[in-house]
């Protein structure tokens, strides 16, 4: 029931925000011809949804090496997965998915079709390779949830509704900018093409809201016919083997809005889950969930994603199993996170980065009003020049405030800060970790500047930053990076947690080699050169 109120009430709003537009040109302009554009996009995207189906059977055959696969064969390579198939579509009455296998070490799993009758459920070698046969057929019943929800239909219409929008948008927008008709028709005409686009930027989100409503039932599918612990442990390996898979990620990033799992989510928990279990200790694991659940950063990252936070799917699995593999109650007992000290900080955070933005937009708007009612001199180069010293005096701020300069550097380790409930991707801490470089952060990339680091209790990206940019990067990976790999280092800098953790350096030793990184200086320099011109602009203004 409450997945069909979600969906009523997001494909509702978006057909709202469409019908307003399209009623508001319709009176305004007597503009019928928008309607034929409406026409047309819905029946391309019909005859897309019908026919899409088969063009991606050919996409992922011809570049994935694709192998279809029927239930029979499914038996051989895991007998839980071909069970709960076959559970399933007896029990809602529709046949079996078109099965496939694709050759990639990565887990995934995705499912895509018109509706129930032609619906196919794609999963990666790497799948079975991590997963255990009973995690595996829960993710199927995940796959399988998605068939049985008909989320195909759902996720066609909103999406096609926000393409109408951004269409009519810049439909209306082109019109005006050409000219022709009155100013109150153009004016007319710019106000429409800006409202369509607020509502196609709203119907964005509410399209990734309603996308991640449908990955829960899919998840409380999935616990319905299996154990709901299995999902969460599939999801906490699925993490792990996006991270740990020797092959690229094309794949992953391709298929990451219909797979199981955002790919940057899961290198995070993969990097949690492979420290805690060689460490034989999961709270890190409970603490980096806690994050999800309880961070404000967490929850305002994961309203542009496809996908709820893991933390937040594996809570909700365990609320539905007799026997949780993570207790939540007892977790926040156990970790007593200082909500107070969380919220602070990120209004602290939203303070620093919102205030430049802020006055940016608020000084030529109170400029236009000031000569709108004759308040303020005509002095467009003057202001020119104090815009141009906010937008540089904002970049410094930002960065002195994200990289922070006094105190000294507390010794940490990979586990310490990936546990840190508190952590920020806009306030830095600063960090100094001692172990060794396993390899540069993109694997297999020679002229690539940032290293993996690793120490007794996990691994940790760390991100490098010449004096000189891009030429001095390249230069670095080059030339110095390989000196490093397999050597011990000392490493400090600032940690960051966004969408996945890393490291700042500001530098790095080993026995033979060391080096300086510049992550806070560029910011520093290029707001202080920005500074410079808008007093200069500034000054010329005055004087004129």
């Amino acid at each position: 029931m409450r997945l069909a109120i979600a969906s009523t009430f997001t494909l509702g709003l978006l057909g709202s925000f469409l019908f307003a537009i399209l009623a508001g040109l319709a009176v305004f302009f007597q503009a019928f011809d928008f309607y034929l554009i409406v026409g047309l996009v819905v029946l391309f995207n019909i005859i897309m949804w019908l026919v899409s189906p088969k063009i991606s059977d050919i996409t992922y055959s011809w570049f994935y090496d694709t192998k279809w696969i029927d239930l029979e064969e499914l038996k051989q390579i895991s007998p839980e997965s071909a069970e709960v198939i076959e559970e399933v579509t007896e029990k809602y009455d529709y046949k079996t998915p078109k099965l496939g296998i694709i050759q990639d070490s990565n887990p995934q799993a995705f499912t895509y079709g018109s509706d129930r009758w032609n619906a196919r459920i794609l999963v990666t070698e790497g799948l079975f390779e991590y997963l255990d046969d009973n995690e595996a057929a829960s993710v199927y019943a995940h796959e399988l949830g998605h068939v049985t929800n008909r989320d195909f239909i759902i996720m066609t219409i909103a999406n096609t509704i926000v393409q109408l929008l951004y269409l009519i948008a810049v439909r209306l927008y082109r019109t005006a900018a050409r000219g022709g008709g009155d100013g109150r028709r153009k004016l007319a005409l710019f106000g429409f093409a800006v409202l369509s686009y607020v509502f196609y930027i709203a119907g964005k989100y509410l399209v990734y809201y309603l996308s991640r409503v449908r990955e829960y039932y899919a998840d409380k599918f999935a616990g319905e016919h299996t154990e709901p612990n299995y999902l969460s442990s599939a999801l906490i390996k699925i993490s792990y083997g996006i991270m740990d898979s020797p092959d690229n990620n094309d794949l992953m990033k391709a298929t990451e809005s219909m797979g199981v799992m955002n790919m940057e989510q899961g290198e995070e928990t993969g990097a949690v889950y492979y420290n805690a279990s060689n460490l034989q200790d999961w709270d890190p694991l409970a603490k980096a969930f806690l994050f999800d659940i309880k961070n404000p950063w967490a929850k305002l990252l994961e309203l542009k994603s496809t996908h709820p936070l893991t933390g937040k799917r594996v809570k909700h699995l365990c609320s539905r199993s007799s026997d949780p593999m993570f207790d939540f109650e007892q977790l926040k007992r156990k970790f007593d996170v200082d909500t107070g000290r969380l919220y602070r900080n990120f209004f602290q955070d939203i303070a620093v980065v919102s205030l430049p933005k802020l006055l940016l937009t608020a000084i030529p708007l109170a400029y236009l009003a000031g000569l709108y009612t004759g308040t303020a001199p005509s002095a467009h180069i003057a202001v020119a020049g104090l815009w141009i010293s906010v937008l540089g005096g904002g970049k410094m701020m930002k960065t002195v405030y994200k990289y922070p300069l006094k105190g000294s550097a507390e010794k940490k380790n990979v586990i310490d800060l990936l546990a840190d409930i508190y952590a920020s991707p806009v306030r830095a801490s600063k960090a100094k970790l001692s172990g060794e470089i396993i390899g540069r952060g993109r694997a297999g990339y020679r002229f690539g500047s940032d290293l993996m680091f690793k120490d007794q209790t996990g691994i940790m990206h760390l991100r490098y930053q010449s004096i000189v940019p891009v030429l001095g990067n390249f230069w670095f990976g080059w030339r110095h990076a390989e000196k490093f790999i397999d050597q011990a280092v000392e490493a400090k800098g600032w940690f960051l947690r966004g969408t996945m953790p890393w490291i700042g350096l500001r530098s790095l030793s080993s026995e033979t080699s060391s080096t300086n990184s510049w992550v806070h200086i560029h910011g520093l320099i290029t707001g202080a050169v920005i500074l410079t011109l808008g007093i200069l602009v500034l000054a010329a203004g005055l004087l004129v």
